[in-house]
């Protein structure tokens, strides 16, 4: 699988046509996309559901039981915290159900399928988005930690399962995505009915709403989601919550933010099952910004384990669903940017993206003409006709410097034109092509 090379103003002023991994310029043979315009809003943790193994403590199973027998409506006041008892959904695999939505916390309690007084996996704490926002890694941890030793003997993690989520602006999935988005499924298919959907050898690929949301794989699996946010968190009250965290992400000027709220947000979200962590880590992954391998030792049994590895495993996933713009040949410029620029618990995404630049212009016109001649060395490396060059320059990212630097010294479009169409010929026949 091809991928694009990728550059910024700054690498090609540098004289040697370097690249820039963090470059928004990307190129091949297949033509030029500057993707400056697309904008990282947050990228994070969505979701954690952390197992827990033990033999369940019975006065405090006995109290449970109690409570929820008294019926629908009753609570009880637990680490500290008041919860909503229910039963556990049929799906989820445990009777009883503690819920604290002001919180963002989930406990299931009681394996279905175990003996009250065997050991088994009778626990799973489910954390929400805004539960994770206001707490470190560590801080989760421990506060699922302390309930499962309140509700457990012996108790051991596991396993846990995460949602990793990319809100951007400035992209939504293109009219033939379908078509040039390579998954597992063996078969594709498109639906706009949210209660319709089809699997296919444990896979699934739907396409909800007209548009407005694809879901692809299952969810004891890998699975890819992609919806509008925007559209989402209104449906549910969230707008709010969510906006507060979109607005915090720098722009291209001080004390601005990135955030457009008349523009839709698309999220790109990636559910790790526990038995995908589980595999990764026999697959001993790679923190992808510090090398660190994972040891054997612990796996991924707890979610602690498994953020240094996020960014790696969220790589391996846009590998698995992967957006071509060539099915098969070449990734799209977009999907690269999304594998290769996400960073989980590292730095922000606007620590990442947003930059210093020194722009080539009036009284910088040595760089000018490092960006120009390092660009059209790659043009000619790449197989660009001139017309297909001039396009290139235009949405280069610097093109009012390139074109007051060629218009002060005297020379019109078309004279730009047949002056790039040279020096093509001449970086080809010479061999200075990039």
């Amino acid at each position: 699988m091809d991928r694009w090379e990728r550059y910024s103003v700054e690498s090609l002023a540098q004289g040697d046509g370097e690249q820039d991994d963090k470059g928004r310029l990307f190129l091949s043979p297949q033509g030029q996309r500057h993707l400056g315009g697309v904008r990282f809003l947050h990228t994070g943790v969505d979701t954690v559901r952390q197992l827990y193994s033990g033999q369940l403590r019975m006065p405090h199973l006995d109290a449970l039981i109690e409570h929820y027998q008294e019926g629908r409506g009753t609570t009880m006041r637990l680490f500290g915290h008041t919860w909503a008892v229910g039963a556990g959904a049929s799906g989820s695999g445990f009777r009883y159900r503690l819920q604290n939505n002001e919180l963002g916390v989930i406990v299931f309690a009681y394996a279905r399928h175990v003996k009250v007084e065997n050991i088994g996996t009778h626990v799973k704490v489910e954390l929400s988005p805004h539960f994770i926002h206001e707490r470190t890694p560590d801080d989760c941890q421990a506060f699922m930690d302390t309930i499962a030793a309140h509700l457990l003997g012996h108790v051991e993690p596991i396993g846990c399962a995460v949602h990793l989520a990319l809100d951007v602006q400035g992209w939504e999935p293109p009219s033939d995505f379908m078509d040039r988005f390579v998954t597992r499924s063996k078969r594709v298919v498109r639906k706009n009915a949210i209660s319709e959907f089809e699997i296919t050898s444990g896979e699934v690929a739907t396409q909800y709403a007209y548009g407005q949301s694809y879901l692809f794989g299952s969810a004891g699996a890998l699975q890819c989601a992609m919806y509008n946010k925007t559209r989402e968190a209104r449906a549910h009250d969230k707008l709010h919550f969510w906006e507060s965290i979109w607005s915090t992400t720098g722009g291209d000027e001080p004390f601005t933010s990135a955030y457009d709220p008349e523009a839709p947000v698309w999220r790109i979200e990636f559910r790790f099952h526990q038995s995908v962590l589980r595999e990764y880590a026999q697959g001993t992954p790679v923190n992808v910004d510090t090398g660190e391998c994972l040891t054997m030792d612990h796996g991924f049994k707890r979610f602690t384990d498994t953020v240094p590895h996020l960014s790696g495993i969220w790589r391996t996933a846009l590998q698995s669903y992967r957006l071509d713009l060539t099915r098969g040949k070449l990734i799209d410029a977009t999907w690269q940017l999304f594998q290769e620029d996400a960073r989980f618990y590292a730095h922000t995404p606007d620590f990442l993206y947003k930059r210093a630049r020194k722009t080539p212009g009036l009284g910088n016109e040595k760089n000018v003409a490092l960006v120009v001649g390092n660009l059209i060395s790659i043009y000619a490396r790449q197989g660009f006709t001139a017309a297909q060059a001039m396009r290139g320059l235009h949405f280069c990212g610097a093109w009012e410097d390139i074109a007051n630097y060629y218009r002060r010294r005297g020379l019109d479009r078309a004279q730009l034109h047949e002056l790039i169409s040279q020096r093509l010929v001449e970086r080809r026949l010479l061999g200075k092509a990039a």
